[in-house]
């Protein structure tokens, strides 16, 4: 019989940590690995317009809606951050970061433009990781393999990579995600985190 990880008697103040990168550099799959590896951090709810994706199950953090309603939410200022990305509106629910930042350190993936935004608002409980790829090319090997996209689209993300990729400087750490090294990548995030908030207990043997 599997038992549910307790959950430690956490200490504050918490701290958001942010996990960024260019397009196709993993930080999803690594973001959802660390929060197995710490499952006492948090995450928050984002909204965005772009589609559901047909046939891949939705993330539960992650709200798809038209574009009038996320307008109506930025006009309320419900947004900690917001931005277009890809074409697409995303944000970041306020009201939900700072309930849950009262009570638990958080894990975020978010674009490095929203991500900076959260930085300035929040400066001292915001720590920024920069994802990225051993070079360009592996970059664009990896952007151009992970789903069908049309000519269009394929430039627009290799665009939004390269401008991303400057903004790397004004993150706290920048890791490096090697081709087929996954493991270690998130062996490294995990254990900054630990480090940084003083709390341990991941869960050996998961990826």
């Amino acid at each position: 019989m599997t038992t549910k990880p307790s959950r430690p008697a956490l200490r504050g103040p918490f701290k958001m940590f942010i996990i960024s990168g260019p397009s196709g550099v993993g930080k999803t799959s690594i973001a959802k690995a660390v929060k197995r590896r710490l499952p006492w951090l948090m995450t928050t709810v984002s909204y965005t317009t772009r589609q559901e994706r047909v046939g891949k199950k939705e993330d539960k953090t992650m709200v798809c809606v038209d574009e009038e309603t996320f307008r109506d939410k930025v006009n309320r200022g419900e947004f900690l951050e917001w931005a277009v990305v890809h074409g697409k509106l995303y944000g970041t629910d306020g009201p939900t970061i700072r309930e849950r930042l009262k009570r638990s350190h958080l894990l975020l993936n978010i674009d490095p433009q929203g991500a900076l935004q959260i930085k300035r608002k929040m400066p001292d409980r915001t720590v920024l990781i920069f994802l990225n790829a051993e070079s360009a090319d592996e970059l664009v090997a990896r952007i151009s393999k992970r789903q069908k996209m049309d000519a269009a689209e394929l430039r627009l993300r290799l665009s939004n990579a390269r401008k991303e990729l400057r903004l790397a400087r004004h993150y706290d750490y920048v890791i490096l995600n090697e081709h087929g090294k996954i493991r270690k990548t998130i062996a490294e995030v995990t254990h900054l985190i630990e480090r940084i908030t003083g709390h341990v207990g991941a869960k050996k043997g998961h990826a």
